[in-house]
């Protein structure tokens, strides 16, 4: 049983002022001072935590990106006395830290979650007592947070007096060529505030709404990240209290006996186990999400297992074949002792294909819902060897409610579903009629767009995440999906962020409340530039989602403004378009001029540069394939003026023509959208996204060179071919054929 609330709710109050990320459940201002740190704070650390306590380093890197003072960490028996220290201890243990908390009111009674904590500040010294030790981490990242810089103005003024500039002359710290790809830590003296740092006098408590709260990283369509890239999730999403961490896999791993599927960077046995230790020191678990019945088209396109494929080559395992178990019992023994965690994830979604192939038979005598659930069974019996509980996507089970009952009671359904719903209830009624623990998976909204559309991500992730609180899920694994090869991990901070949030406030999470703290929270910014930067980005969605469109799908960035296909996007954008433009413009503009505000996680900057970027130029083709097929039409409508139509001609190729200010667009984003993947990800799969950027580059130059020959053609002969022999499939209304 939880502590009772007796403070402020997240939702106002001091706990909003305060710009949290996650909100605190309890928070009370205290009459005493602020809790200024000075060169000679210390921090101190209960002697029984580890020698390297990820709590302890984070807070001097926070102080140091601030002042540039390096304070020394101590360990100690119990909570000192004196003034000038923050002392990081656990409250189950140390009886004085227990007392001094208790007197504040911050007691962590019998049944207190062991991921909880309490942070009591006061003019002479911060306290930060966990019912654990990670609950003692999970209070260092809010304290991260509390501290904010004293006299920042005061200390700009003597850093430009020390600079000989006036405030004026100096704009942003960073120089307008600023690298935001730099390490963090390598930007903490150029951020540094001669100021020092405060803590306000607050007296806080807090504890998870659930015990799990996980991302799901998709690592199998295409991107690989790099281990300093999953690493980096893994420190930045444990800062707001996330602790899961699930690999999406149909075929990236490599262990004995699949060397034939695994591509060629997929993850090796040890960078795995390094990415567990990793995982610990945050703590972090590892999850494994390993497909065993679905989605392994990348395993059965080969020969060698095309006999244990349902359909010739298709992407779902008979559970009719022998060797089927054999293939799935091999990988098994071979990856369940790598994640020591309690869960093994095996996947086993969207399974279309089952019934069209070796079992149809099997399926007309016993139903497919049986069968299904038959395979799932069969897993959580081969895993139970390895004592993990098993999980598995709920989207087939849950269309056989009444047979859920008959599952194991140990399986986990993980239910997932990504349309906006006022209520949840009916996903997840059944599970709970059927006895059986659940995750609920939301999704943040990034598969197949050019930017998250994150407004209706997080609504989801919202609305999904407080409605599994209500029916008692044991956890929370919010996913995002890299459907088409193609999507940047810096685009997905905001909505991996927020799911970590909801996870662990209780009840309906204000996203406003959320949108507000985002600069503060995440980019240590004290306005809220980011925040409209964001909202500008993720505006481009809601304005195609209002013409009916796909929000931001990258099929419309890809067609060919020379064809059909092309044209009509075009046309159905036309109402929204400028504005769309203008606030990919304004956010572009904006990041370039702002860069330097961000004194945490700027190295997230460039992938948002490239969104707006990108976003700019589908809307530069689509007004530009509006004014394209316009102008050849009055070219071709009025061939007599010879003089005028060769301006039409010359204004859709030519200098300054719009082909080829398109193929100029294109290239600058292959050649950015190129850098920023090596930042993320590993190199196999690249070239299979750059060859579209060359593609849609070797169309624009192909038809610059047909309208080459047409404006020859012209200059000649004076006769221009039909709009539709040359690429331009629009008709305006207000004209008809000669």
């Amino acid at each position: 049983m939880q502590a009772s609330a007796v403070g402020q709710s997240a939702a106002s109050g001091p706990a909003a002022e305060l710009e949290l990320i996650p909100q605190p459940r309890e928070v009370r201002e205290t009459a005493g001072a602020a809790f200024r740190v000075t060169r000679h704070t210390r921090i101190v650390v209960e002697k029984d935590f580890r020698r390297d306590f990820g709590g302890a380093q984070a807070l001097q890197d926070e102080i140091a990106r601030w002042t540039g003072w390096k304070l020394r960490i101590e360990f100690a028996d119990h909570l000192p006395g004196g003034s000038d220290f923050i002392y990081l201890g656990n409250a189950t243990n140390d009886r004085r830290l227990r007392e001094a908390l208790e007197a504040s009111g911050l007691a962590m009674q019998q049944g207190f979650s062991p991921q909880g904590y309490a942070i009591l500040a006061e003019r002479r010294r911060i306290v930060v007592g966990g019912a654990s030790e990670q609950g003692a981490f999970y209070g260092a990242q809010t304290l991260r947070q509390l501290l904010r810089p004293i006299g920042e103005a005061t200390a700009q003024r003597v850093r430009n007096d020390k600079a000989g500039r006036s405030p004026e002359a100096v704009g942003d710290s960073h120089p307008k060529n600023f690298s935001y790809a730099q390490s963090d830590a390598s930007r903490a003296s150029a951020n540094a505030y001669v100021g020092g740092l405060q803590c306000p006098g607050v007296a806080i408590r807090d504890w998870p709404a659930m015990k799990w709260r996980g991302a799901s990283i998709d690592i199998s369509r295409g991107p690989v990240p790099t281990l300093a890239f999953m690493e980096k999730q893994i420190r930045v999403l444990a800062g707001y209290k996330l602790n899961l961490y699930a690999l999406y896999m149909e075929d990236v791993f490599k262990v004995k006996g699949n060397e034939l599927f695994a591509p060629p960077d997929a993850l090796s046995p040890d960078e795995i186990t390094a990415l567990v230790d990793y995982g610990k020191k945050y703590y972090v678990t590892i999850l494994p999400e390993l497909e065993t019945f679905g989605h392994l088209h990348n395993v059965l396109r080969y020969d060698l297992y095309s006999n244990l494929a349902e359909t010739p080559h298709g992407a779902v395992l008979t559970p009719t074949e022998p060797g089927t178990y054999d293939l799935l019992g091999k990988l098994i023994a071979q990856m369940a002792p790598l994640f020591p965690g309690p869960f093994f994830h095996i996947g086993a979604d969207e399974t279309s294909e089952l019934g069209q192939g070796k079992t149809a038979q099997l399926i007309a005598k016993e139903g497919l819902g049986p069968v299904y659930l038959a395979h799932i069974a069969k897993l959580d019996s081969m895993l139970q060897p390895y004592h993990k509980q098993t999980m598995f996507w709920a989207d087939i089970a849950e269309k056989f409610p009444q047979l859920l009952p008959t599952l194991p009671k140990d399986v986990i359904p993980v239910i997932w579903t990504y349309g906006v719903k006022p209520s949840y209830d009916a996903d997840l009624q059944p599970f709970k009629n059927a006895g059986l623990q659940i995750f609920v998976s939301p999704g943040i909204g990034n598969w197949r767009k050019i930017y998250p559309d994150f407004d209706a991500g997080f609504m989801n992730v919202r609305n999904l995440t407080r409605d599994g609180q209500a029916y008692h899920a044991i956890g929370l694994l919010n996913t995002e999906w890299k459907d088409l090869g193609e999507a940047l991990g810096g685009m997905d901070w905001p909505g991996l962020v927020f799911g970590a949030a909801c996870g662990w406030q209780q009840g309906q999470s204000s996203i406003k409340q959320f949108e507000n703290s985002y600069d503060w929270a995440f980019y240590r910014n004290q306005d809220h530039t980011f925040e409209t930067i964001l909202t500008k980005l993720a505006a481009t969605d809601t304005l195609l989602d209002g013409v009916k469109m796909d929000a931001t799908h990258v099929s419309y960035f890809w067609a060919s403004p020379f064809s059909k296909l092309g044209v009509e996007e075009a046309s159905t954008a036309a109402p929204v378009v400028q504005q769309f433009r203008v606030d990919a413009e304004q956010a572009w503009e904006s990041l370039l001029d702002n860069g330097a505000k961000a004194r945490l996680h700027a190295s997230t900057l460039p992938d948002l540069i490239f969104a707006a970027q990108r976003l700019d130029t589908l809307g530069m083709k689509f007004e530009y394939t509006q004014e394209m097929n316009q102008l050849y039409w009055n070219a071709y409508m009025d061939m007599v003026n010879r003089q005028q139509a060769a301006n039409d001609l010359y204004r859709i190729s030519g200098v300054n023509g719009r082909m080829q200010d398109l193929r100029e667009k294109v290239m600058q984003l292959r050649a950015m959208y190129a850098r920023q993947w090596r930042t993320e990800y590993r190199s196999a799969w690249l070239g299979d996204v750059l060859v579209r950027y060359d593609a849609l580059a070797g169309t624009l130059q192909d038809e610059i060179s047909r309208m080459n020959e047409i404006q020859d053609g012209f200059s000649r002969e004076g006769i221009l071919p039909p709009p539709k022999e040359a690429g331009f499939f629009g008709h305006p209304p207000a004209l008809s054929a000669p």
